[in-house]
């Protein structure tokens, strides 16, 4: 009798075994809900500093953050645009602060004030609504809040870095560009990362992200990482060529001595002109980044 207990209870493990133990454990990235929350940035309309859009989506995105779980704070800062000064505000969702083990993943969420390289010139004062160049990075990071809240990664904490004043800057002038990334590296007090991956202009529906040069250069590893897990699952938006050096917010952690490294797509027609609306972006695309974003938090 007790030998047959035994089998029953030996029986009842490997039932579980094979019904549990085998499963998938990676949480799944939902990329129309992702698109779900690019439209929502959208609806506010453009997003650049000072506009009445701007003001809005900043509480959205710190009430959206708080209610999904995270430890949220603010870095605010000042911006001179053409003469004119800004308030601006990063935003950082910390989860499982406790955590030693650092992982920053961030996106700018400013929109640029002027779309200056329409082909119709009178448009060139115009504000963007800039459903690709902000909204789509920021979207694949509200998801991945959602995730984060109900799912515990197994090694890293996770900050969210949702960056300001970005995109106001005068074209071959660096200095003038990612000023919230610049402006968080340089007083971030906090638990130092191990990786920092920034993603911009991922929601484009003909996606081909290139590998960027200045990543390539100073965090290679990272990059190859990166790369391995869009290979292993097969998404074939990530291409092996590479791509110029683009001055984006990873650069101020490179300088910082940080491995860091930038997702973009920068062949995207619709680039700082009033026809970045979402319907030029898919949730597929989303889908892809955030899946390999998904698996480089939980595997």
């Amino acid at each position: 009798m007790i030998k047959l207990i035994m089998k029953i209870i030996g029986l009842i493990w490997l039932c579980a075994f094979l019904l549990f133990g085998c499963s998938d454990t990676i949480p799944e990235f939902s990329g129309e809900k992702a698109f779900d929350y690019l439209e929502a940035q959208c609806d506010f309309g453009p997003r650049n500093p000072g506009s009445e859009g701007h003001m809005q989506c900043k509480d959205y995105f710190i009430d959206f953050l708080n209610s999904h779980g995270a430890k949220v704070s603010t870095q605010e800062f000042p911006v001179e645009i053409r003469e004119e000064t800004f308030q601006c505000t990063n935003i950082i969702a910390s989860y499982y602060p406790e955590k030693p083990r650092r992982i920053f993943i961030g996106a700018h969420w400013d929109t640029r004030p002027w779309a200056d390289r329409d082909a119709d010139i009178t448009n060139h004062n115009t504000p963007i609504l800039g459903a690709n160049d902000a909204a789509s990075g920021i979207a694949v990071l509200m998801e991945l809040a959602t995730i984060l809240q109900t799912y515990e990664p197994p090694v890293y904490g996770i900050d969210l870095l949702f960056f300001d004043a970005e995109d106001a800057g005068s074209y071959g002038a660096n200095e003038t560009w990612c000023l919230g990334s610049e402006y968080f590296a340089e007083n971030y007090t906090g638990k130092e990362p191990e990786y920092v991956v920034v993603i911009d202009m991922i929601g484009d529906a003909d996606l081909d992200i290139l590998i960027e040069s200045f990543s390539q250069h100073s965090a290679p590893e990272l990059v190859k990482k990166v790369w391995d897990i869009a290979k292993k699952n097969d998404i074939r938006t990530f291409s092996l060529k590479m791509t110029g050096y683009i001055y984006d917010d990873h650069y101020a952690f490179l300088e910082a001595g940080y491995e860091a490294i930038d997702i973009i797509d920068m062949e995207y027609p619709y680039w700082h002109t009033i026809e970045d609306t979402p319907d030029k972006c898919s949730a597929e695309s989303l889908q892809d980044v955030g899946t390999v974003l998904t698996h480089f938090i939980y595997e």
